[in-house]
């Protein structure tokens, strides 16, 4: 029933430390657009998202009318309702070659940064090399947000100003610094990119978007994710 009743909002179920889900609450956070949000127990999923979307990953935004699963869906959602602040200005100069980087980082990088960070899970792989070999290999796709960076003489990846290009390539830096961080604070060919994320996890969004929730259930009052 309480589905029905706030059917007119958008519903989000996220995980907090998901780097796809971080993605798409940093779009919801710019474009300010109002959300429900259900915080998700990765061993409990809730039936109601599994209804709508059986793969069981998050993000998931429930739409009146539509369902989307893909963090980049949801992003351009959101900021194709409110783009103020012109994040999705990559895409509008340039949008094939900076979706392809999107893609890359989302396929290739994190082959290589799960294999890096959770080494204990895939060990036993028949395409596993070692730990050492894929972090190695996440680094030589760093270094060409590192190249970016250099480049540009910015503090961020497409000219001057945030962009949908660091919202949704930094949750997953964020993750291949947290494997080690020494390892990546002191790797000199990331130097800038060290930079770039270290400003921004230091702001305000940030804080806004990492908030921890209390896990979503359905007896619970409506917690809207809104700036």
């Amino acid at each position: 029933m309480k589905d029905k009743i706030y059917s007119e909002i958008p519903i989000l179920y996220s995980f907090r430390r998901c780097p796809f889900a971080m993605r798409a609450r940093s779009a919801i956070y710019f474009s300010k657009v109002k959300v429900e949000l259900r915080e998700i127990a990765l061993r409990q999923k809730p039936r109601q998202m599994l209804e709508i979307s059986p793969k069981g990953t998050v993000p998931v935004l429930k739409l009146k009318n539509a369902v989307l699963e893909e963090s980049i869906d949801i992003m351009l959602w959101a900021l194709n309702i409110n783009d103020k602040e012109n994040l999705l200005c990559p895409f509008r100069e340039n949008k094939k070659d900076n979706l392809n980087i999107i893609n890359i980082f989302d396929n290739e990088f994190k082959y290589h940064l799960d294999r890096y960070k959770y080494n204990n899970r895939y060990i036993n792989e028949r395409k596993f090399i070692s730990k050492e070999i894929h972090r190695d290999k996440g680094v030589e796709h760093l270094k060409v947000l590192e190249k970016l960076l250099l480049k540009n003489n910015s503090k961020y990846l497409y000219k001057n100003t945030i962009s949908i290009l660091d919202l949704a390539l930094f949750p997953l830096i964020r993750q291949f610094k947290i494997a080690d961080p020494s390892f990546f604070e002191k790797n000199i060919e990331l130097t800038a990119l060290n930079v770039w994320l270290t400003n921004l996890i230091n702001t305000i969004f940030f804080k806004n978007i990492m908030y921890k929730y209390e896990v979503w259930n359905l007896n619970d009052a409506p917690i809207y994710f809104q700036r």
